[in-house]
């Protein structure tokens, strides 16, 4: 543990992961950083949820619960941030869990670095803490502009023709409660926009001077089969569209390099996947009409006559060139059959 230990805040939002939640604290507990809080802050959960919460902190000192309404996500974060204590905050989801030497490896590249945050991989599970995909980084240190043209573009998305994206997820990295109350940040809720993510990081990564990227993946994130994102969402595929323009906007007033545009549509084409996908289990009429209103859209359409899609592998150009040739049919077909 560093010599002069700073105080870190572990804000955990919870709703309705009563099979999760355990873990995912015990093993903030277990850290070998020792000078921490938790924050639990309850969702509103109607499985329990809350009351595994007041069990925990009854046992341990360092948690503490906060019960609200349901607000979602985003706004959850910002009861936290509203509590927190500590110099540096981070911030793990409640059906996740870290590895005991997550947040020391967090603080030493901190102090080791000057930096102002950081970034750190991950390692996806399903739920049975299975791992299948590990998001390894190269240490790397930036600053100044390189904050905003090397790291931000990069939670954008990939370039075409390779994955060479940062997560956009704010879980698993340190920011600095300094810098959070000197520019009042907080997070929009992602009913009003998906990916409440990414946003955050703009609002962030363009206030500070150093980040550092380090090469370890102490962070358990879970696949959950039960996922928002997996089942039909009437207003997703407008959420997606609207994202896009925000994202848009921010590259153009952020002067952000031209290979940012190129990776928010690669993202932008990945949402629209998952916003078809999200049709496989609807009766076969609505499931048709859905389709067609997103491949005739706009948007989409004009997105597509710029993209370079020659650039990208055999699988995703046939999903752009169908998506742009508005072939209805065959995109039905493969989408009933799971095969995009």
């Amino acid at each position: 543990m560093p010599q002069t230990a700073e105080l870190i805040s572990v804000i955990v939002p919870v709703y309705n992961v009563k099979d999760y939640l355990v873990q995912c604290v015990k093993s903030i507990i277990n850290q070998t950083y020792k000078d921490i809080e938790i924050l639990l802050i309850d969702d509103g959960s109607t499985d329990g949820s809350g009351k595994i919460c007041d069990s925990l902190s009854n046992k341990f000192p360092i948690v503490k619960v906060i019960h609200k309404k349901n607000e979602g996500l985003g706004l959850t974060r910002n009861v936290g941030i509203l509590n927190a204590k500590g110099k540096y905050v981070t911030f793990i989801d409640s059906d996740d869990y870290i590895a005991p030497s997550f947040i020391e490896n967090l603080v030493l590249g901190l102090k080791k670095y000057n930096v102002d945050s950081i970034i750190s991989g991950f390692k996806r599970i399903d739920s049975n803490n299975n791992i299948f995909y590990k998001e390894e980084y190269k240490m790397q240190v930036y600053e100044d502009d390189d904050v905003m043209d090397k790291v931000f573009t990069k939670m954008l998305g990939s370039l075409p023709e390779k994955h060479d994206s940062l997560k956009m997820s704010v879980w698993g990295n340190l920011y600095s409660m300094e810098i959070i109350k000197r520019y009042n940040l907080y997070f929009v809720s992602e009913r009003k926009i998906i990916s409440e993510d990414i946003i955050w990081n703009n609002d962030y990564f363009k206030k500070i001077r150093r980040v550092a990227i380090l090469p370890f993946c102490d962070y358990y994130y879970r696949s959950n089969d039960n996922s928002l994102s997996l089942k039909y969402n009437p207003k997703r595929f407008q959420q997606v569209i609207y994202l896009y323009l925000i994202l848009k906007q921010i590259i153009k007033e952020d002067h952000l390099p031209q290979n940012a545009l190129l990776r928010a549509q690669k993202q932008f084409f990945v949402n629209i996947r998952s916003c078809i996908s999200q049709l496989q289990n609807l009766f076969l009429k609505k499931h048709y009409q859905e389709l067609l209103t997103i491949i005739n859209d706009d948007t989409l359409q004009e997105v597509l006559s710029q993209y370079p899609i020659e650039r990208l592998n055999t699988k995703q150009k046939i999903f752009l060139l169908l998506l742009k040739n508005r072939d209805a049919k065959l995109l039905f077909i493969l989408n009933k059959s799971k095969l995009i």
